[in-house]
């Protein structure tokens, strides 16, 4: 009876998993035409003029490339359990898949080489997803869930409450932010139309030039302090406080003219909401977003005969990534590496350009100007160390996603996705380092590790949402060894 139900449940599981591979190569499938259609229709021609070229391409290579995409996401984790998983599933979507999937009809780089540093991203961003996964633990230690969790930890000799420790810690950065605003840029609380955040910015670029330091702090604020703000009144029904996080927001747009720290808000209830609903919970509706956002986009712009929305989010989120990953790969496969001699070797390196590889691709792209062509993670391993540079930046990237794992055991899994999902997006168009530094990643990083575990209401949909919880197909081995 025992191997009976055994082979049974067996079969079925196989079942299921075929059945679910299946529906996310077709997934990949489609989110590769939808992004050469938005690509080479909608946004290289009015954009040609800033570098969004495009070429044709072989079908085969675009086959090659599309499978080998699909490959990438068969080789993620098939079920969101840990931060890391969130992490790489929204990487694969707005940063990895991109820039695959665009190598071969930018027109940058023939199609040899195309096809060489498509695999080179597959091979690494693949190797870091498993070395995150390798010896990682879901045993029992990891089973406790949200409600019940410890929310107090040993700083030194003292027994300190997490959740004291989580608002002191979003209490000093707010004061450094705010504080450091006010003698800088002034709070200018005002109504700002969309198509007036470059007057805005511009204001705000010559006032950060006296000081500079706002530009380190702004963005953990926006994406991460604020964020926590939110979700955690919304979870004690603290509508006040609630009320002052929004407004906090706001102050931060109105005041930078930054579109992503107004489109933050909504970015982060969507994710909330789909990693709550999804039960089993996969990387699936991460992947299907960015297809949902291009499609979207482009029948609001159809409607109204133009291209903004289009460009708002496609091009600035999704295409931009993948398409500045080529450019880097043609232009530092053909010249000197910057061996980050711009960054934190410095001090004993000397750069071999005249400016940071951001603006030396900018102007490669259009000469004359002073554009930073800000890429992501991987190209800028590619722009200071070639091939090598990417490895590096690979296993750096593991050894984060292994750490944010240990320390944001027992949080619930909505939870940690709005705390990463804008600073995760951020990988998509800068460096790792730029990224924990200025845009958020090590605020949240430190603060997963001390705020508290239980108490999140709404957005804790039960102990299967607990980060780090064993997958339903361990607990059905259990069983059946039971049995």
């Amino acid at each position: 009876m025992a191997s009976h139900i055994t082979d049974d449940g067996g079969r079925r599981a196989a079942a299921r998993s075929c059945v679910r591979a299946v529906l996310l190569v077709v997934l990949v499938v489609a989110y590769s035409l939808v992004l050469r259609v938005v690509y080479t229709g909608l946004i290289s021609g009015p954009f040609a003029y800033a570098g969004y070229t495009s070429v044709p391409q072989a079908w085969q290579d675009g086959v090659a490339s599309t499978m080998l995409t699909a490959i990438v996401a068969l080789l993620l984790p098939r079920r969101i359990t840990c931060a890391s998983d969130v992490v790489l599933w929204m990487m694969l979507g707005v940063c990895v898949g991109p820039a695959i999937l665009m190598s071969g009809y930018t027109g940058y780089l023939d199609p040899a080489g195309a096809a060489a540093f498509s695999m080179l991203l597959a091979v690494v961003f693949s190797a870091a997803a498993l070395a995150v996964r390798w010896r990682r633990d879901t045993g029992s230690a990891l089973s406790t869930a949200p409600a019940t969790a410890a929310d107090s930890m040993l700083v030194g000799s003292r027994v300190v409450r997490r959740e004291t420790l989580a608002w002191v810690l979003c209490g000093l950065y707010s004061l450094g932010t705010y504080g450091l605003m006010a003698v800088t840029t002034g709070f200018q609380f005002r109504l700002v139309a969309l198509d007036e955040v470059y007057d805005v910015r511009a204001a705000y670029a010559d006032d950060l030039a006296a000081g500079g330091g706002l530009g380190y702090l702004l963005s953990g604020q926006a994406y991460v302090v604020n964020a926590y703000v939110m979700i955690r009144a919304l979870a004690k029904r603290a509508w006040p406080l609630f009320a002052l996080g929004v407004v906090g927001q706001y102050l931060l747009y109105s005041t930078t003219g930054f579109k992503t720290v107004l489109f933050s808000i909504p970015a982060m209830v969507v994710i909330a909401v789909v990693l709550r609903r999804r039960r089993p919970r996969s990387g699936f509706p991460l992947l299907f977003g960015p297809v949902v956002l291009m499609v979207g986009s482009a029948i609001v712009d159809e409607a109204q005969g133009g291209i903004t929305w289009t460009s708002l989010f496609s091009r600035r989120f999704i295409v931009t990534p993948g398409l500045l990953t080529s450019v880097y790969a043609d232009y530092f496969s053909e010249h000197p590496v910057a061996l980050w001699a711009r960054s934190f070797t410095r001090f004993w390196v000397t750069s071999p350009y005249d400016t940071t590889p951001t603006k030396t691709i900018g102007q490669y792209m259009l000469p004359g100007s002073n554009v930073n062509a800000n890429a992501n993670l991987f190209a800028d391993g590619y722009a200071n160390l070639g091939a090598v540079g990417v490895v590096v930046i690979a296993a750096v990237l593991a050894a984060w996603l292994r750490v944010l794992d240990r320390w944001s055991r027992g949080l619930p899994v909505p939870v940690v996705g709005v705390l990463f999902v804008m600073s995760a997006v951020t990988l998509s168009n800068t460096s790792i380092l730029t990224a924990m530094l200025s845009h958020g990643l090590l605020v949240a990083t430190l603060l997963v590790a001390v705020m508290p575990r239980g108490g999140w209401g709404v957005l804790s949909p039960g102990e299967a949402s607990a980060l780090g919880k064993p997958e339903r197909g361990q607990a059905r081995r259990s069983f059946q060894r039971r049995a």
